[in-house]
């Protein structure tokens, strides 16, 4: 099940092992994992896969799609409990941190850990970045963009 987690639609699901093994071996079944009715299903997705290992950093990325996606294939890490390779979604709008209401426009940056089978999908207006992977893990993630 998908769950939405604020009025910007950011959809976060942890796929079944069988599940991510098929998405793996076709990126094109993505969009088919989306709610029904979510404008990503019905357009053409652009992916690659990215090694992000130790010393890894993105300090701000957006996406060139409407949706941008994120599965992680794969995780080592030697600390679960970090934030090691962590993706960290916020609002790049001016001010958008001095809202007093989550949603209102969007919410404060939104922290999700990188274990395998995560899937995000999001606007692709949000900003994103990686926190730093530690020396010893290594994140093997899909990223994606809707044409």
């Amino acid at each position: 099940m998908i769950t939405s987690l604020w009025e910007t639609p950011v959809h976060t699901m942890q796929l079944a092992d069988d599940v991510l093994e098929r998405v793996t071996a076709d990126p094109g079944l993505l969009p088919g994992l989306l709610p029904a009715g979510h404008t990503g299903r019905e357009v053409t997705w652009k992916s690659r896969t990215e090694d992000w290992k130790g010393g890894y950093h993105a300090g701000l990325r957006h996406g060139t799609g409407a949706w941008c996606a994120l599965l992680v294939l794969g995780a080592r890490t030697q600390d679960a409990g970090t934030l090691s390779g962590a993706v960290i979604l916020h609002d790049p709008r001016a001010g958008a941190a001095n809202v007093g209401l989550p949603g209102l426009p969007w919410g404060r940056p939104l922290t999700l850990t990188t274990c395998p089978g995560l899937l995000a999908v999001f606007p692709g207006w949000l900003g994103w970045q990686v926190a730093p992977v530690r020396a010893d893990d290594e994140r093997t993630v899909l990223t994606a963009d809707s044409a």
